[in-house]
């Protein structure tokens, strides 16, 4: 019985260890850390059986240790095994539209192609992915640098108003608010335009070191444009 613990104790460590990995790491959901995963369940699968084997010929001495051990290992394996299964399902998705890939290592792809002025590399993936999941924040916000970097300042403008509008926090919000204002103020020439923009920091998160810093955008920007 002290083998099969300690077998026991190990396989769980694994599964502990591949489950964090994976859940950590995105884009290690691959059919090698899959195979790998499934093999701590089967692991676990086959040290029930020898359990069982041991219980079957000690009935009387081992019949409550054989219990909890199960039982112990089915509540300690069940959300691992689910967590597993959902991982396949969406693998096989991404098998089924011929990629591997997940969308975070994806968009990983398009931020390192924007870094290396691999510009319409970056546009085909992010397209690829907002063509599946519109919704997607962070697609759209790359988008809206790309558009930036193409000199497309009206696209990129409404590409991050749409990430505004799916803000996480009022952090973010404020970061987008402000790179709206600097597009519009300093590329399109829309300074009232921009103020307006950064009045919307003022009116969410008053009493706040953004509003108070959209306050000082705006003295500025009215400046600006008084002078032109």
């Amino acid at each position: 019985m002290e083998t099969a613990t300690t077998l026991f104790v190990l396989n769980l460590l694994l599964a502990v260890v591949l489950g964090y990995i994976i859940w950590r790491r995105e884009k290690l959901r691959s059919m090698v850390v899959f195979h790998a995963a499934s093999l701590a369940v089967a692991a676990t699968l086959y040290l029930t059986m020898a359990c069982v084997s041991y219980a079957s010929s000690n009935p009387d001495e081992y019949r409550i240790g054989f219990y909890l051990y199960t039982a112990f290992a089915g509540m300690a394996y069940l959300p691992f095994a689910v967590f597993l299964v959902v991982t396949y399902l969406g693998a096989a998705a991404g098998l089924a539209d011929g990629a591997l890939s997940t969308t975070q290592v994806k968009l990983e792809d398009a931020e390192q192609s924007l870094r290396l002025g691999h510009v319409k590399r970056a546009a085909r993936v992010v397209e690829d992915v907002l063509e599946k999941d519109p919704d997607n924040m962070e697609a759209r916000t790359i988008l809206a640098q790309i558009q930036l970097r193409a000199g497309q300042y009206d696209r990129a403008v409404g590409s991050f108003r749409l990430a505004m509008a799916g803000a996480k926090d009022d952090v973010e919000f404020a970061q987008y608010v402000f790179t709206v204002a600097v597009i519009m103020n300093e590329h399109l020439g829309q300074h009232q335009e921009a103020c307006r923009e950064l009045d919307l920091i003022r009116q969410r998160m008053p009493n706040t070191p953004q509003a108070e810093k959209a306050q000082r955008w705006i003295v500025r920007m009215m400046d600006r444009a008084a002078r032109e």
